[in-house]
């Protein structure tokens, strides 16, 4: 019983953690609005890149001033090469490729897609687990798992946007008109672009779970964040050239970079990090995900006035009942578990 407590602050962490990012998308599509109503030159200084760079420089910044203790030489110098590759590995993956992925999808499709999209963690979880792992899910984790792998195939199947669809104004280009013409055209690209990101972020979560043991979250975060700035700045300037951040000046930017990297991002990853480090299995952080869907949709109506169609309806009640099958599972293990402690002990020969 004494391991309670520490479950109940894991999973605290975690749904605190889940309803921050599940506000994030649709804080990103808000304020990439508002920079295509500030154009500078005729550009939107809320790009993509000009985001991800400022946010996360930002967010690099500002935790490393809350865990600059972890910085010190002599604390850095215990970690062996191999956990500094391992960290370069996951900040590639989900501090660059992902977050790109997401944020070009939050221009090209809906922010309730991607909410609904990104419930593909909860199958992908499981089976990532099990091949890294070997972590057995129950029946029931099983069950709920592909019954959410069906709703996210029934919004790819019956969500059909009109062809004259336009790339939104919420950014207004990724600084390429090849690109701009292959987003634009490609039929639910922002769709797959949401489940790729998806898959590299539950590969990225999987792995830091075991990292965690060993590296400290200030040692993580700050080096996902600051590195990931770094690695993003070359592909970004190898692709476009250095023209493209000639807008990242702008206090437009930076003062909306406050509120998203800041508060949004640092806090998030803190309390993320912290349900990881407190011993987070597959299962909690499958449950913890659950609310995203409800919470992210209702988010997008909130701050982007977004009415759910009709593909996003079908997928999502289909998405939530197999959340529920997975959450039943959930319970009944753990009043079983519950039962177990409670079971009084007979001593025969006392």
């Amino acid at each position: 019983m004494e391991n309670q407590p520490v479950v109940k602050s894991t999973r605290f962490w975690l749904w605190i953690s889940i309803l921050i990012f599940a506000a994030s998308n649709s804080v990103v599509a808000k304020i990439g609005e508002l920079g295509a109503g500030h154009p500078i030159h005729g550009n939107n200084p809320i790009s993509f890149c000009n985001l991800l760079f400022a946010g996360n420089l930002l967010a690099g910044i500002t935790l490393f001033i809350i865990y600059r203790k972890d910085w010190r030489l002599s604390v850095l110098k215990q970690y062996p090469f191999k956990d500094w590759f391992y960290m370069l590995v996951l900040i590639l993956m989900s501090g660059v490729l992902a977050p790109a992925f997401f944020f070009i999808a939050l221009m090209i499709t809906e922010v309730t897609n991607v909410v609904l999209i990104s419930t593909l963690d909860a199958p992908l979880g499981l089976l990532i687990a099990y091949i890294m792992f070997r972590e057995r899910p129950t029946g029931f984790s099983i069950v709920g798992a592909l019954v959410v792998l069906i709703g996210v195939i029934a919004i790819f199947a019956l969500n059909q946007p009109p062809m004259e669809r336009q790339m939104t104004m919420k950014m207004l280009d990724v600084g390429n008109p090849a690109v701009n013409q292959f987003l634009q055209t490609f039929p639910k690209a922002g769709e797959i672009l949401t489940a790729i990101a998806t898959l590299l972020g539950v590969i990225a979560v999987q792995v830091s779970r075991k990292l965690l043991d060993r590296v400290p979250i200030g040692v993580f975060s700050v080096f996902r964040m600051l590195a990931g700035v770094i690695l993003f700045s070359i592909i970004v300037l190898s692709v476009f050239g250095p023209n493209h951040f000639e807008d990242l000046l702008s206090p437009f930017l930076w003062v909306w970079m406050l509120v998203y990297g800041a508060i949004i991002i640092v806090f998030g990853q803190i309390t993320w990090f912290k349900g990881l480090q407190g011993g987070a299995s597959s299962a909690d952080i499958s449950i913890a995900t659950a609310i995203t869907p409800v919470a992210g949709t209702f988010f997008a109506f909130l701050i982007l006035q977004e009415i759910p169609n009709f593909a996003q309806i079908v997928g999502g009640i289909i998405i939530m009942a197999g959340i529920g099958v997975s959450l039943l599972g959930q319970y009944r293990e753990q009043k079983s578990v519950e039962m177990r402690y409670e079971k009084p002990c007979s001593f025969k020969g006392v």
